[in-house]
């Protein structure tokens, strides 16, 4: 009975942690990039007047909330970082496109994994903090902090398109 007690438990734990692992799915309009070059498609939702601020970027004084979609690109092959594209508030009249590459090191931690993303007039540096979770940084590599409505957190995303019968 114990053991039956103990599969139990260990099954109901592995369900719930691959759940927890599972990217949502997003329907969209757009194209759904595509294909071993893909490293990940990753959305959130910041406050919209610092990150315009920290990435030099001009908003209106309206804007409350920034909504972000990154899609970022890799050598198959080698595995290097390419190129990535940016969908966000702060840049609807044009999105974002350039050169990534990784480093290491934020302020706690010499060792973590840094996404540097060369824009327009900034970098954007995202910290891996796992396969599905990246987090925004500030200049000197620290976690930005949000608020009790919108954090600094880009969680990866699996993308559909939108049903035609709607």
């Amino acid at each position: 009975m114990k053991t039956l007690l103990h599969f139990i438990f260990f099954f109901l734990f592995s369900a719930t942690l691959f759940a927890q692992n599972t990217p949502p799915i997003v329907p969209t309009s757009r194209p759904i990039p595509s294909g071993p070059e893909v490293l990940g498609i990753f959305a959130g939702r910041c406050p919209c007047q610092q990150i315009a601020a920290l990435l030099k970027a001009t908003v209106s004084s309206e804007c409350f909330k920034s909504k972000w979609e990154i899609t970022l690109f890799h050598d198959p092959k080698t595995h290097q970082p390419t190129t990535f594209q940016l969908i966000g508030t702060a840049f609807r009249k044009k999105d974002q496109n350039g050169a990534w590459k990784i480093s290491r090191g934020i302020k706690n931690d010499p060792e973590a994994i840094v996404y540097e993303l060369e824009m327009e007039n900034a970098t954007l540096q995202l910290f891996k903090a796992g396969d599905n979770l990246l987090f925004m940084l500030n200049h000197d590599r620290s976690l930005l902090v949000g608020n009790e409505l919108f954090s600094y957190t880009l969680n990866r995303i699996e993308k559909k398109p939108l049903s035609a019968s709607k």
